[in-house]
């Protein structure tokens, strides 16, 4: 009896903690959450994602996107952040967009703290470094899935040792899996993290995995996985979109499909010295210690992982980043005082350094969060001339750039449609400097990012 209570109190704290950070990332100040945000303009991922969200906020179904790559699990999150604050996709600012998963990475912030025989320095000391440092990157502060499948698969970790200690029961292996299906629904590379820890768990936690606690961890992982994929249960053919995405993910990372290569490894070597430097860290207790050694082999085989694949982008590596600081450098710091100190600024170099060598995403131009000023003075001396007339852009190609985010306040079509020829603005790739003569046309180069960009034509 008195383990479920403690098992009922634990979920209890669990969904409390979720919901203040997700009161935190709704009614919090935009510009105090996203005060690390210093970069210009929205990133394309950022874009998809909210096109994502909006779409499935005007009934279309997740599994119909062309952008269904994503996971709608950020899409989820939002459309509840908005309707909290009575905020529409057409009003929302990008930094209170950035709030949603800033307050994830708040949660994982407390991962931590929540580490049991602990001292409680050494817990504070690693939930400071993470929530100040934003673990060396800057993807925290950005619209995207990483720190929901980070946060949902480090509590996911704590959550299952947890579950394992004496005395407890079985069920809280239902919470840790909840965490998991988080990150399953985030995207497709999770069941790959999985398949390391369970390596891990094998290696150096084999006394957790008892069939009960199993069967409980699976249960929370297919049903939050479930609901969240099929967007509360509306869209049951995302299930099928998972499945082709899971086969696709096969030809990404084997540089097949889609890739995206490695222009600078400097960062992944730093995050390599940094797990190598954990490891040594660990070889001075010379006794076993699972709660270490679990996520620390989780971390370094999630890196060796995509280390070894030809898909890079530092954004893979925030997981294992994120388990070192938050599950495994407190345990380590428990010991003599050169140990502590050998911990403590050995990550805060880390840390500190990361933004040194971790290169920021090609930033979208100034000109771009200019743009809705630029069209809606075209479109009134458009007007002046046609007053009754219809005033519309014509994208070219995908809408995978920010446009649509900067272009939601008039009515846009993008690709081949009756009457792109016709559109007083049109928007055509430019695939070298030559300026297109198009005849009533008035043509500007628009950059949306260094040596990318668009021709923007405005009818004279």
């Amino acid at each position: 009896m008195r383990s479920a209570f403690q098992g009922l109190l634990i979920l209890v704290a669990a969904i409390g903690v979720l919901l203040w950070a997700f009161f935190l990332a709704t009614f919090s100040n935009p510009d105090a959450a996203a005060r690390q945000c210093i970069r210009p303009g929205m990133h394309a991922d950022e874009a998809v994602q909210w096109s994502l969200a909006r779409d499935a906020s005007l009934g279309i179904p997740y599994s119909d996107n062309q952008d269904r790559f994503h996971g709608p699990a950020l899409a989820v999150a939002t459309r509840m952040s908005l309707a909290l604050q009575g905020q529409s996709f057409q009003t929302v600012t990008k930094e209170q967009l950035r709030q949603v998963p800033y307050a994830f990475y708040l949660l994982l912030c407390l991962a931590p703290l929540a580490l049991g025989g602990v001292p409680w320095p050494a817990r504070v000391t690693a939930a400071l470094l993470l929530f100040f440092s934003s673990a060396g990157t800057y993807f925290p502060n950005y619209f995207i899935q990483e720190p929901l499948l980070v946060a949902g698969f480090v509590w996911g970790v704590l959550l299952w040792q947890r579950s394992g200690a004496d005395g407890r029961s079985p069920r809280w292996a239902l919470v840790a899996g909840a965490g998991f299906g988080l990150a399953l629904a985030c995207k497709v590379t999770a069941a790959a993290y999985l398949g390391v820890l369970f390596l891990a768990l094998l290696l150096f936690g084999r006394e957790t995995l008892r069939w009960r606690r199993v069967g409980w961890g699976a249960l929370g992982t297919v049903a939050v996985w479930v609901c969240l994929q099929t967007s509360v249960f509306t869209d049951w053919d995302g299930m099928v979109a998972w499945g082709l995405q899971f086969w696709r993910s096969f030809g990404v990372a084997s540089g097949n499909d889609d890739t995206l290569y490695a222009t600078d490894l400097n960062y992944w070597w730093m995050v390599g010295a940094f797990l190598l430097g954990l490891g040594g860290l660990r070889l001075l207790q010379r006794q076993r210690h699972t709660l270490a050694d679990v996520p620390l082999a989780c971390a370094v085989g999630c890196y060796l992982f995509h280390l070894a694949l030809p898909y890079k982008t530092p954004w893979l590596l925030f997981l294992p980043v994120c388990l070192a600081l938050a599950l495994v450098l407190p345990v380590l710091l428990n010991g003599s005082a050169m140990r502590w100190t050998l911990g403590v600024v050995g990550a805060t170099v880390f840390v500190y350094s990361s933004g040194l060598t971790c290169k920021w995403h090609t930033a979208t131009d100034y000109k771009v969060a200019c743009l809705p000023a630029q069209m809606a003075e075209i479109k009134a001396a458009w007007l002046k001339p046609h007053p009754q007339g219809q005033f519309y852009i014509a994208v070219e190609a995908s809408h995978y750039w920010p446009l649509p985010f900067y272009l939601r306040d008039f009515q846009v079509g993008f690709g081949d449609f009756a009457g792109a020829e016709q559109a007083p603005v049109r928007f055509i790739k430019a695939t070298d400097r030559s300026k297109p003569m198009v005849p009533g046309y008035a043509a500007t180069y628009f950059e949306l990012r260094q040596r990318e960009g668009y021709w923007m034509l405005v009818a004279e």
